[in-house]
């Protein structure tokens, strides 16, 4: 299974020329949402912290979950992030993925959706967007942290 280290590498390989909605290098909130893990989740084990790096390789790199188990990445890595991918043809809206991820998904998805929805929320990176969007932004995030957090707090 691949490591820390090389995990990052890649993802900064496929991540290269993506920026996100602000207009900043894509990988630093992916390298985000793995430092706020750490911090937040410092029991958390390989498996969650690779899948920390890995969150929006299926969703925005066009890779699959057979490619990372071809790489070597373990079924519970692959499970965790397929947990978090958005699937936009599956008809539900946002908020219904949210609560149906908090109901449903493993507990270490949920953690890693936390530190996902805490760094999109980050003041700093909303103070970028315009206030419109970024107020937008910042209620549908919190309604999502409310129910990760709800989650959380069950176990």
């Amino acid at each position: 299974m691949p490591d820390i280290e090389e995990t990052k590498e890649w993802v900064g390989l496929l991540h290269a020329g993506q920026v996100d909605k602000t207009g900043a290098p894509y990988i630093t909130h992916v390298m985000g949402v793995y430092e706020r893990l750490c911090r937040l989740f410092p029991e958390a084990g390989i498996d969650v912290r690779l899948a920390a790096l890995l969150h929006d390789t299926v969703e925005d790199c066009d890779i699959s979950p057979d490619d990372l188990r071809a790489r070597g990445y373990s079924e519970n890595t692959i499970a965790i992030v397929e947990a978090v991918t958005i699937d936009p043809s599956d008809g539900f809206t946002y908020q219904q993925r949210m609560e149906n991820l908090a109901a449903t998904g493993p507990l270490a998805a949920v953690q890693v959706k936390v530190c996902d929805l805490m760094d999109n929320s980050d003041p700093v990176r909303l103070a970028k967007l315009p206030p419109e969007r970024a107020q937008s932004l910042a209620k549908r995030y919190q309604r999502a942290l409310e129910v990760m957090r709800k989650r959380l707090s069950r176990g």
